[in-house]
């Protein structure tokens, strides 16, 4: 039953554009709670020892939402800052109750059954990008996905960076699980074929630029050989150059040979997207206005949600631009104090790790390093996975490296230096 549980808050996580009938709600707000608090009443018994062994996180992460509500509370927009804090609430209960599943689950066979459903999760919503690409006013989408950043493909997600991010994460867990002989060859090659294809055709620069960081941990652990990295990389680099919308976000939208598609084609696609130069460029213009609002609170920030509501529209005219930044976002929104806590937040959970499974490790350093160019807290599928390789990787102990597998357990205490 908990296993169920598992899935349906994963799924509900897709959620976020169907409201509940009657009011202006997101469903998965409630269903995330609703699944998340039966896994934690199936595992009462647990709640003590998880609360003693997990103390010191579980205090770190109470400490951030205590002051992420006081910061609301005086925040010069309290109603945005409040409403937002109800959101990101949901995380803190989602987080506790993966916390309580991987203290409970600690066989081989539970985790594999946690990381192969995050897989076919991330391989369901990589179809969708494709499917988007072929078929962008489908009813599916209209349902389902934000608004359409169509030709780059954002799939059901809320935008085309977490969509390029997620894939990416994806082909990265699905090699390391292959290595680890929890998927079969035939599993990797699905997975390398539609994350590959979904990368290039989300045209994420940022996206691109964590999949190369994926690439050189996995060579780091290795997951992977250099020359299976060229050969991976060869091919993504194949799909960009053979895609009009991957093409012209690095700058060769007026080649005559780029895309490849102009070598079979009279009639290429037209791209229709903000300067590639310009999307870049205005990152500063969004820290220039996040370090000038810090400046004016420097303690309690602004609080959160208000940037995105009230301040990024100064700059584009529109809602929904956040500060492009993690640390920056946390420092304008909950000020310096806020910045600390959740600094500390993540030096707790880094010392938590003594045993470096790369498939917790890699994906949570890519989760971490997309949001230095951006900020996904507003996605939930993307938080939601992301709490969970946190859970899994402050729950780390000498029981969760594959057992069955003493050439991974080497290389993990030879790179760690044990």
């Amino acid at each position: 039953m908990i296993n169920i549980f598992f899935l349906l808050i994963l799924f509900s996580s897709l959620l976020g554009r169907i409201k509940v009938p009657g009011i202006n709600i997101g469903i998965h707000y409630l269903l995330l709670s609703a699944f998340s608090f039966g896994v934690i009443s199936l595992s009462v018994k647990l709640i003590p020892e998880v609360l003693k062994k997990h103390k010191t996180i579980l205090i770190s992460i109470s400490l951030l939402y205590f002051w992420m509500w006081l910061s609301s509370l005086i925040s010069p927009f309290p109603n945005t800052a409040i409403t937002y804090s109800l959101k990101y609430s949901t995380y803190f209960i989602v987080f506790f109750a993966f916390l309580v599943l991987s203290f409970r689950n600690v066989k081989t066979s539970s985790l594999t059954f946690y990381y192969r459903s995050i897989l076919y999760l991330l391989q369901i919503i990589a179809v969708f990008g494709f499917l988007e690409a072929l078929f962008p006013n489908h009813w599916i989408f209209e349902l389902l996905k934000f608004p359409s950043y169509y030709p780059q493909i954002g799939s059901i997600m809320q935008n085309p960076n977490q969509f390029g991010v997620i894939v990416s994460i994806g082909l990265c867990l699905s090699l390391i699980l292959e290595k680890q002989k929890n998927i079969s060859k035939f599993e990797l090659y699905i997975s390398e074929f539609v994350f590959l294809i979904s990368l290039a055709l989300s045209a994420s620069r940022n996206a691109w630029l964590v999949f190369i960081l994926g690439m050189f941990l996995l060579l780091i652990y290795e997951i992977i050989s250099i020359k299976k990295m060229i050969f991976i990389m060869s091919i993504w680099l194949l799909c960009i150059i053979s895609i009009p919308v991957s093409t012209y976000r690095i700058g060769l939208g007026n080649s005559k040979i780029f895309p490849l598609i102009n070598l079979f084609s009279t009639n290429p696609s037209n791209i229709v997207l903000p300067s590639p130069v310009g999307t870049a460029l205005s990152r500063f213009a969004l820290w220039q206005a996040a370090i000038i609002e810090t400046i004016k609170r420097p303690i309690s920030g602004i609080g959160v949600g208000v940037f995105a509501e009230h301040i990024g529209v100064k700059v584009f005219g529109v809602k929904g631009y956040h500060a492009h930044n993690i640390f920056l976002n946390v420092l304008v929104e909950q000020g310096v104090a806020g910045l600390l806590l959740f600094t500390n937040f993540l030096v707790k959970i880094a010392s938590k790790v003594k045993y470096a499974n790369p498939v917790t490790i890699i994906p949570i350093i890519m989760f971490l390093a997309s949001q230095l160019p951006d900020f996904f807290a507003e996605d939930y599928t993307f938080t939601t996975i992301e709490f969970y390789f946190l859970a899994a990787t402050i729950t780390s102990r000498k029981d969760f490296v594959i057992e069955s597998k003493p050439e991974i357990i080497y290389n993990v205490q030879k790179i760690s230096g044990k």
